[in-house]
Order: structure tokens, then sequence, then C-alpha cells
């Protein structure tokens, strides 16, 4: 019986569901290249957008990094956490000198993963750039993968929402490389999870962020407001 459907199957050719079969994995295993392709491509890191000039290339515009400009960070980092009604205004150079002070973690690593494995993504330094009531986030460092390692930006940009425990970010463009994960569906929100563990906030911070009653990207500025 089975050496009979060998012989039906040769000379009739495979089945029809066969055929989609095959063309679904195709399209699956192509469309899992293109992304990988896209998340290897180079991000060229400039300091300014008119350096961004290759509209097929995905660049990244860093925020400034000035120290006469950052003075003030820890003074406004100490009036947010004494709890009592302020307003205070951040500009890029100063978060930037906040985020220096701090050491990013790895990404955690995948389920089951045991602890001698090295995350995938190994994050070297987080930067921020404001400009235009958008604020855009960037995360460089290295990615891990298939015995490669390559360096590898991430950059996300939007502004503040309010959520249930405090505002959130709500990001508009999100990149993986060159790939543009806000193309895909809930790819986004699963990314923002895996990797929302690489700069936790201290604990004081944490504290004071749920009490916020104002999150606002203003011009070139981050706006925060304690009742």
């Amino acid at each position: 019986m089975a050496s009979n459907k060998k012989i039906e199957r040769a000379l009739n050719g495979p089945g029809p569901f066969e055929i989609i079969l095959s063309i679904l994995l195709s399209l699956v295993l192509g469309v899992l290249l293109a992304a990988l392709h896209l998340v290897f491509k180079p991000v060229e890191v400039v300091k300014k957008a008119e350096e961004a000039v290759e509209v097929k290339n995905v660049y990244f515009v860093e925020g400034a990094v000035n120290s006469s400009k950052s003075r003030q960070w820890t003074r406004k980092r100490q009036m947010l956490t004494e709890g009592a009604a302020v307003d205070v205004v951040f500009n890029e150079e100063e978060l930037n000198a906040w985020m220096a002070t701090a050491t990013p973690k790895p990404a955690a690593p995948a389920p089951g993963a045991t602890l001698a494995q090295p995350a995938m993504i190994q994050p070297e330094r987080i930067n921020f750039r404001i400009q235009e009531g958008v604020l855009q986030v960037g995360l460089l460092g290295k990615l891990s993968a298939l015995g490669y390692e390559r360096e590898l930006v991430v950059q996300t940009r939007g502004a503040f929402a309010p959520g249930a425990e405090g505002f959130v970010f709500v990001p508009a463009e999100f990149y993986v490389g060159s790939l543009p994960a806000h193309a895909i569906p809930g790819l986004t929100d699963f990314l923002i999870k895996r990797l929302g563990g690489a700069q936790e906030l201290p604990e004081d911070i944490k504290a004071t962020w749920k009490k916020l009653t104002l999150v606002a990207v203003e011009g070139n500025t981050l706006r925060l407001t304690l009742p």
C-alpha cells in the first residue's frame, strides 16, 4: 500500500497541501533572513542631522554631551526626590550626564539559557536627544549571535502618556539596527519589555515617578512636575 502511494506521488508530484506548506515556509524563511540582514546592517552614528544624507541608510543622531550645560542635573534630581512640589526641566545634556553615571545592564537572557551563556545584546551606554517635542532614546552596545559580534544601535523616538503606574514612554519609531521594528505589529512592545531592564530607575526615582503629575517633552527639554 505504502509502495503504491510512493509510486503515485512520484508520478503526480506533491499534493496541494505540500505545495502551500512549502510556499509558506519559504516566505517565513525569507522574512526572517531579511529581518536579520537589517538587524546586522550597520547604523551610522553622527553628531548632526545634516550628516545623515543617504535616504536608504539608517542613522543615529547622538544627543549632545556638554559639561557646561549639565552642571545642574544632580541638584534637579535631588529636588525631585525631596518630595516637595516642584517643576523641573531637563535638557538633553543633563540627561546624558545623568546616564553617564549609570552602567547599563545586559538584556535578560532567553528563558532556559544557562548562566554561562552571555546575553545576546550587551548594552554599553544610553544616549538622549530632544528635538522639537520628540524624545529620542538610544541604546548603544554590541550584538552577539551565531558566533559573531557586531556594534548595535537600538533607537526609539516618541513621547510620554499617562499609564497605570505613572507616565510611560510611547514610541512612534523603534529601530533595532536598521530594522524598523515599529512596522511589525507587536514587536515594539515585546522589545521594550525585553530591553526595559537595561537601565532601571533608582528606587528613589521610581517612587517619585509614580507621583508625577506631568511628564512632557516640550521643545528641546523634558519637563517633570510634582504636585
